[in-house]
């Protein structure tokens, strides 16, 4: 094979590597881009050709109660749960790969299996657990399961963060009088935010979505999963089109306002060195 035809070749390739991204990432957006067009379509279903342009749907959500109080429910719930995992796993995590210690892997093996059990065995247990000491039914059920399946998330990204971490760079901040603490704080934590950032972001949007757990213990007080399926089961409005597409753009402008905040920070830390 000539130069040429292998330059031709190379090219193609990476042409067509570019119109198989951008069919993918069409056929990802697309019931998103659906969603957000008909939550503007005067029609209460959704209809080719299109009919027009109205706000109804959004002043139907404003106006309706129920929707708004599970909206609130979430995002008081979410950021919590994922606040408190994302504490509790750092400290995990840091100990898990900063220390050797009796049964350390079993420890290991417990924190890492909520994430194998099927939600709906989870729902149950937790359902069953709650009962027997009156905490079920309220938000503070939905939080605390949502802490403990969230753990193990926070845990496995932050672990990666640590593991890029030299260890040199700890032991020098020992050999200038720094304390365990002092040096956890100072230099540890500094360095695990885009990991504690990241644990952070998926915790809150796996908490947000969650559904299985939220419908076993939520009693009167349903997270937005729970609202929508009950709204769903007696009446399909377009309400819930512009219901996800407020939770899409509030997805959206936290995922770059967290890309904002990470992105000056991965680029003035160095990378991990071979010793």
């Amino acid at each position: 094979m000539t130069r040429q035809h292998q330059s031709w070749f190379r090219h193609s390739l990476a042409a067509s590597g570019w119109v198989y991204l951008a069919l993918g990432y069409g056929l990802l957006m697309l019931p998103i881009l659906t969603l957000v067009i008909f939550s503007f379509e005067t029609s209460r279903f959704p209809t080719l050709p299109w009919t027009g342009w109205t706000w109804d749907w959004y002043r139907q959500l404003l106006s309706d109660g129920k929707l708004l109080q599970a909206l609130r429910a979430s995002l008081l719930v979410s950021p919590l749960a994922a606040g408190i995992a994302t504490i509790l796993g750092f400290f995990a995590a840091y100990a898990l790969n900063r220390f050797e210690f009796p049964g350390k892997k079993v420890l290991t093996i417990l924190l890492i299996v909520p994430i194998l059990v099927p939600p709906l065995i989870l729902g149950v247990a937790f359902l069953g657990l709650l009962s027997r000491i009156n905490l079920q039914g309220h938000l503070h059920s939905i939080l605390l399961c949502h802490v403990v399946i969230l753990i193990p998330t926070a845990i496995a990204l932050i672990t990666l963060r640590l593991m890029q971490m030299p260890k040199a760079i700890e032991q020098a901040a020992w050999n200038l009088g720094a304390t365990e603490w002092q040096a956890l704080w100072r230099v540890v934590l500094p360095w695990s935010i885009p990991g504690i950032a990241g644990a952070f972001l998926l915790a809150f949007t796996f908490s947000f979505d969650e559904f299985v757990i939220a419908w076993f213990v939520s009693g009167f007080e349903p997270t937005l999963p729970v609202s929508i399926y009950n709204f769903l089961g007696s009446n399909l409005s377009p309400a819930l089109n512009a219901v996800g597409t407020i939770v899409f753009l509030m997805s959206v402008l936290l995922l770059i306002g967290v890309e904002l905040l990470l992105l000056p920070m991965l680029l003035a830390q160095p990378t991990k060195s071979e010793p």
